[in-house]
Order: C-alpha cells, then structure tokens, then sequence
C-alpha cells in the first residue's frame, strides 16, 4: 500500500509534538470518558504506540482482518483511521457508551461486551490491545481468548511496567477506578502462552521504554513462523 509508510510517519510524528498534562487515572471514570480523555492517555504512551506502527507496518501484506480489544473511544479507527485503509477493523469493548460513540463517528464495525466472556466466531489477522491486560478481572483468561481470536498475529501492550521477576501476577483493586491495577508476571505469560500451543519461536516477549515512565511490556506472537 503505496500511502501507508506516509500515514504511518504522520502519525507518529503527530504523537511526538503533542503535549498533555499528567493523566489523572483516580478521579477518572471509565464509563462516562470522553474521546479526549483517551486520545490523552494513547499520547502519553507515544513510544508504545510508535513500536505497534512499526509492526503493522511489517506484517501489513499478510493481513486483512485486525480486531482492537478495549477500543475505547476508537482512538486508532477514528482519528487515525487511514492506517486502516482496505483493511477490515472491528473493535471491542466492555462499555457501551464507547461503542455508541464508536458507531458514530466511524464505518468500521463495532462490538459491546465483555471480551473474556465471548466465543467469536470469527477469527482475524492480527489481534491487539493497548493498555487493557493491566486492568481485566482475569488476565490468563484475557489473554487465551486474545490469541484464539488470532489467526497469524497478536499484539498486546502493559503500561504499568517490566516485571521479569514475577512469578505470579500481583492484583490489586481500586475502588476509586472501580477496576484492578496489574502488575503482569512475565514468567506466568510465557508457561501460559506455551502450555496453549504458542511455541518459543512464535512468542516475543520485551520491555519498551517509554519516555519517563517505566518499562513498559510487550508481548508479539506470530503464528506463521
């Protein structure tokens, strides 16, 4: 796709020069977030968002169908919808007034629901989610329905940092955000990942920096290798 690598760069370049204030995760609350309140939040985390470009970039020939799990607001499919062009995008996620607000304000397909829970039939090219394993009541459960809703790629960020040391994930609740703030155990993804069928060769697990804010996890799965 001739436009693509422009967009691309376009888009990152958008995020470097954009200035936000610090986000205020405590007094948010997630049903009721606007489109700017994550379009903040997808800023802050520029790096991250920089990183998946570059691998949609390399994997774009051989994909189709892309599902985004915890879609928001549709950040990716609406301000930045060209990086999607001849591609068909379907997100998900829990809240309903998000996916109202997705419906009108882009074409692309839209789900409500709780992504744990779902048996889709479908499954797509590339699978991915930014920023949402931190906060799921389940994340082993999370992340298996991720990657059988792949066909050949996944893709899933943490923003709440690296833990390499970890042997299970630590879950911790907060009542002013009414949902859970993960640390992620990478040791626990991997046993996970590989006891379901993903061999070492397929799985890519790393740490991103992110400015200053501390590592950051990325997991990349590619099922065609």
């Amino acid at each position: 796709m001739k436009d693509f690598k422009a967009i691309s760069n376009t888009f990152k370049n958008e995020l470097k020069h954009k200035i936000f204030g610090k986000s205020d995760y405590g007094n948010t609350d997630w049903e009721k977030a606007s489109f700017e309140w994550y379009e903040k939040i997808h800023n802050e985390n520029t790096q991250l968002h920089e990183n998946f470009m570059e691998f949609l970039e390399i994997k774009r020939k051989s994909i189709e169908t892309i599902l985004e799990v915890g879609c928001g607001t549709g950040v990716y499919p609406i301000k930045y919808n060209k990086l999607f062009n001849d591609l068909e995008y379907t997100g998900i996620d829990f809240s309903e007034t998000n996916i109202e607000y997705c419906k009108k304000n882009s074409t692309f397909n839209f789900i409500s629901g709780d992504f744990i829970k779902m048996d889709l039939k479908q499954k797509y090219d590339l699978v991915y989610s930014h920023a949402v394993v931190d906060h799921v009541y389940d994340i082993d459960a999370f992340v298996i329905n991720l990657i059988k809703s792949s066909k050949k790629f996944a893709y899933i960020n943490a923003y709440r940092g690296y833990f390499p040391d970890l042997d299970k994930h630590d879950m911790k609740w907060r009542d002013d955000d009414n949902c859970y703030y993960n640390k992620i155990s990478l040791k626990q993804i991997e046993r996970l990942l590989l006891d379901n069928g993903i061999t070492k060769n397929q799985l890519k697990i790393r740490s991103q920096e992110n400015g200053d804010i501390t590592k950051q996890l990325v997991i990349e799965i590619d099922k065609t290798k």
